[in-house]
């Protein structure tokens, strides 16, 4: 075997320390191309009560609404300055002058002062029993019964040209101002009482099957910042409106400050109530191959989990399998993990 000439050694041997030297380098590297930890935020599933509900969105209205309208013809010479005035039950908010009114009330006055007279002057003189066949027919013949009629008639329709509030409220709506004319029907305002409030809801005839009088519900109120409070099924719709296959459900709520009719509320009324059930919240769960699944926080990593879900409700649902009590599962950033991925819970 020849010798192997010196530069054919020295190549081999820079070639080995290259070789060596390179080792830790491309380790390093190696590390620096591991994926970072995605950020999520988790929840954690423990055992706790499960309220199934029903939800719709609804209105605020008050419990009792005044439609003030005129029932006769003429000149509005009073009317509230503004919308929201609070009123007392009793008080004038409106007043309508009516020449003709005034004049019929005057004639039938003077119509039954004289038929009145008449009639006791025909008492006074008639010989025989004065008994009470006897008055009533007296009082036919001389007109009285007829004028006491006309004046009844006349003193309602002078009454009807002051309107006023049925019950203790605010104004919500002014239709007319002085000095507008105004017919029998025409709308004048609107009084409301803003101490009692409800909600109404429309529900499709297989949610208003499940709600009944008494039934807990949690309105949540957009308009007051989110802030949910707890009020009660007031009645239920006994029939359902055949064009829309639903019915009306009415809520009754607390007093709450700053709360207004015609506000927008969110309402699940309470169904069903469940206690000692393992549960998630829903947004943990996903759609995968047909399936119902979750990502469990494990060492840092995205575990992948079928699972097995039962009833739901405000957020929460039950888990039959798939899932241990204080366990985290991801609620958010989850949507495009893959199995095993590191992750950092952010919450």
């Amino acid at each position: 075997m020849k010798a192997l000439k010196p530069f054919a050694l020295s190549l081999v041997a820079a070639c080995a320390v290259l070789t060596s030297c390179g080792g830790p380098e491309e380790e390093v590297e190696m590390e620096a191309l591991e994926p970072s930890p995605l950020p999520v935020t988790a929840g954690t599933a423990a055992v706790d009560t499960l309220f199934e509900v029903v939800n719709s969105t609804g209105r605020i209205v008050s419990a009792r609404t005044q439609d003030l309208t005129a029932q006769i013809q003429g000149e509005v010479v009073q009317a509230p300055g503004y919308a929201g005035e609070t009123v007392s039950d009793g008080e004038v908010l409106f007043r309508i002058a009516s020449g003709e009114s005034a004049s019929r009330l005057s004639a039938a006055g003077s119509a039954y002062r004289n038929a009145e007279a008449l009639y006791e002057f025909e008492c006074e003189n008639y010989r025989g029993d004065l008994t009470p066949e006897i008055q009533s027919m007296i009082r036919q013949t001389t007109g009285l019964a007829d004028a006491q009629t006309s004046l009844a008639s006349a003193q309602t329709q002078w009454g009807n040209s002051a309107i006023s509030a049925g019950f203790d409220g605010v104004v919500s709506e002014v239709a007319v101002r002085e000095g507008m004319r105004v017919y029998p029907g025409t709308l004048l305002g609107q009084v409301i009482d803003p101490w009692s409030l409800q909600v109404r809801v429309s529900l499709d005839e297989r949610e208003l099957a499940a709600c009944v009088q008494g039934q807990r519900v949690y309105v949540t109120i957009p308009s007051l910042n989110d802030t949910t409070v707890i009020g009660s099924v007031g009645s239920v719709s006994p029939v359902v409106d055949p064009s829309i296959r639903a019915g009306e459900v009415v809520i009754e709520l607390p007093a709450v400050e700053g709360l207004r009719a015609g506000a927008t509320a969110k309402a699940e009324i309470v169904t069903s109530v469940t206690t000692d059930q393992l549960v998630i919240p829903e947004e943990a769960v996903l759609i995968r191959d047909d399936r119902e699944m979750v990502f469990v926080v494990t060492d840092g990593h995205a575990d992948w989990r079928y699972v097995t879900l039962g009833a739901s409700g405000r957020g929460l649902v039950a888990v039959e399998e798939g899932v241990l009590e204080g366990e985290q599962v991801i609620t958010s950033g989850h949507y495009s993990l893959a199995h095993d991925a590191p992750v950092a819970v952010m919450n």
